[in-house]
C-alpha cells in the first residue's frame, strides 16, 4: 500500500512500508518550504523510521474510543498496521497535512453537521455515540470521544473552498459515562486562563446541556481552509501516542524550543509558563506530550499553539488520585514546592517574583470562575454534581500553590463553597493493579 501525502491540497511526497521499515519520499522538486513535519525537512533522500509510522504521522491516529469504533465500522479496510489506519482517516485531519491512498484526492464525503443544533439538542450518551461512528473517518487523536465533521448553515453545505478541501472548522467533544458534562467541566476550566487575557486559549462554546464542547480550530483559516501545520511534543520527541505520559516537562521543553524562531523564544516560554501553571490551578492530571504543540506557517514562524485540552480531572473520581502528566524536577506532585518556580527561573527564564505574581492572578481568576460554576450549577440542577468536585479541586489547586502566609480571605474558594452548601468532594475511586496473576488464569478455586 502507498499513499499520498499532500500540503494544503498539493501532492508533495508518498508514504509506503518497505520490509520493517516506514519510508517518506518527497516527489522531484518540492520546495523546501513544502516540508511535511519540522522534523522531516524536505531532501532527496528518503525518510526511514523503523517498524512504525513516522512519529509525525501518528500524532493525530485515534485512539481509545475513536479507533474503537474505526476499527468496528472499518475493519475489512484494515490490515493491522498503522498504514493502513491512517489510509481511513488520513485525508481529513488536523493541521495542512492530509494523507489518502494512492490517486485518491483528500476530502470528505461526510453529510453537514448542523452545529447549533448540536449546541441546543440533548446531547445524550448514545446520540453521541452514534454522531462519533457517522464521523469516524476524521483523523483526530485522543481518548475522550470527539469527531470533526463538515458543518452546515441554513440547511445548506457552507462552502469551504474546492470540494477536495472540505474540512470542519470545529473539534467537537462529547462526555462519557466516566467524564459526564466534560463540556461544562472544559468550558470553565479554560476560562480561568482564558479571562485573563494573557496569552491565546482556544476558543470554546458549550451546549446548552453541558455535555458538548464546540471548540474553534486554529490550524484552519476564516474559510476552513487548511492554513497552518501543526506537530506536538510527543512526536517531536519520537515517542509513540501510547508514550505520552513517558517523558518529562523539561524534554518537552527542549524538544519544542529548538524550533522557535530567534526572538520571540521568550515570549513563547512565557506562554509556556501559563499553560503549565493552570493545570496546577485547576488540577488537570491529563496535560502531557500531546498537549503542548507548534503550531506555524513556516520555519520562521513557528509558536506555541492555544492553550487546549484543560479539563479539571480531579473532579472525576476514576482520575482524581492522578498526579501531574509530567514530571517537573524528577517528581508528579501537585505540592511542588520550590521546584515549580525553580523550573519557571532556570528553564523558562521567568523571575521568582514573575512567578509568585502569574501564581496568584490564575488563583483570584480561579475564585471568580469558582463562583460563575456554583452560580450556574445553581440554575441546572444537574450540574451540582459536577461543580462541586471541580471548586474543592480548584480551591486545593489555589491553596496548594500560594505561598504560606498569605491574607486566609484570600486563600480560595473556601467560602462560597459553604455558601452554596456543598457537601465534602467524593473520594477517588481505589485503583488497584493486580500483582503476580495473570488473565490467562482461571478464577482461584476453579482450577
Amino acid at each position: 500500500m502507498r499513499l499520498d501525502v499532500q500540503l494544503q491540497g498539493r501532492k508533495v511526497a508518498q508514504l509506503y512500508r518497505e520490509r520493517d521499515e516506514y519510508v517518506l519520499q518527497y516527489d522531484p522538486g518540492v520546495s523546501s518550504a513544502d516540508f511535511v513535519s519540522l522534523t522531516m525537512p524536505v531532501r532527496e533522500q528518503a525518510w526511514r523510521w523503523p517498524r512504525d509510522l513516522h512519529p509525525f504521522f501518528r500524532q493525530n491516529l485515534p485512539e481509545g474510543y475513536l479507533l474503537g469504533v474505526i476499527r468496528e465500522a472499518f475493519g475489512p479496510l484494515l490490515d493491522g498496521t498503522d498504514l493502513s489506519l491512517l489510509a481511513v482517516v488520513g485525508g481529513m485531519g488536523i493541521g495542512r497535512v492530509t494523507v489518502t491512498p494512492q490517486g485518491v484526492p483528500p476530502g470528505s464525503d461526510l453529510a453537514p453537521l448542523h452545529v447549533e443544533e448540536l449546541l441546543s439538542g440533548d446531547n445524550t450518551a448514545a446520540h453521541f455515540a452514534e454522531l462519533v461512528q457517522r464521523y469516524a473517518r476524521a483523523a483526530i487523536s485522543g481518548a475522550v470521544p470527539k469527531f470533526i465533521a463538515p458543518e452546515s448553515a441554513g440547511g445548506e453545505i457552507v462552502p469551504l473552498g474546492k470540494p477536495t478541501l472540505r474540512t470542519s472548522r470545529h473539534i467537537i467533544k462529547g462526555s462519557d459515562d466516566s467524564t459526564p458534562y466534560l463540556g461544562f467541566n472544559e468550558f470553565y476550566s479554560l476560562r480561568v486562563l482564558g479571562r485573563l487575557g494573557v496569552v491565546p486559549v482556544v476558543k470554546a462554546q458549550m451546549s446548552r446541556d453541558g455535555r458538548v464542547l464546540v471548540v474553534d480550530r486554529f490550524d484552519v483559516d476564516a474559510h476552513g481552509l487548511p492554513l497552518c501545520g501543526l506537530e506536538d511534543a510527543c512526536g517531536l520527541l519520537g515517542l509513540p501516542p501510547h508514550e505520552k505520559y513517558a517523558t518529562t516537562t523539561e524534554k518537552v521543553l527542549n524538544a519544542t524550543r529548538a524550533y522557535l524562531p530567534t526572538g520571540t523564544t521568550q515570549r513563547q516560554l512565557l506562554q509556556l509558563g501559563w499553560h503549565l501553571l493552570v493545570n496546577y490551578v485547576v488540577r488537570n492530571a491529563d496535560c502531557h506530550a500531546k498537549n503542548v504543540a507548534l503550531y506555524y506557517t513556516s520555519l520562521a514562524d513557528v509558536a506555541y499553539t492555544p492553550v487546549y485540552d484543560v479539563v479539571t480531572t480531579q473532579a472525576y473520581a476514576r482520575y482524581a488520585a492522578n498526579p501531574p502528566g509530567l514530571s517537573i524536577g524528577g517528581r508528579k506532585t501537585w505540592a511542588p514546592g520550590k521546584s515549580l518556580e525553580r523550573f519557571f527561573n532556570a528553564c523558562l527564564g521567568i523571575a521568582p517574583r514573575d512567578y509568585a505574581q502569574m501564581v496568584e492572578r490564575l488563583c483570584e481568576s480561579a475564585v471568580e470562575v469558582g463562583r460563575e460554576v456554583i452560580e450556574a450549577a445553581k440554575n441546572e440542577p444537574q450540574w451540582r454534581s459536577i461543580a462541586k468536585q471541580m471548586v474543592h479541586a480548584w480551591n486545593e489547586g489555589t491553596n496548594g500553590l500560594r505561598r504560606p502566609g498569605r491574607d486566609a480571605g484570600h486563600r480560595g474558594l473556601e467560602a462560597a463553597i459553604r455558601a452554596s452548601g456543598f457537601s465534602d468532594p467524593e473520594p477517588p475511586q481505589p485503583f488497584r493493579v493486580p500483582v503476580g496473576r495473570s488473565e490467562l488464569l482461571a478464577p482461584r478455586g476453579k482450577r
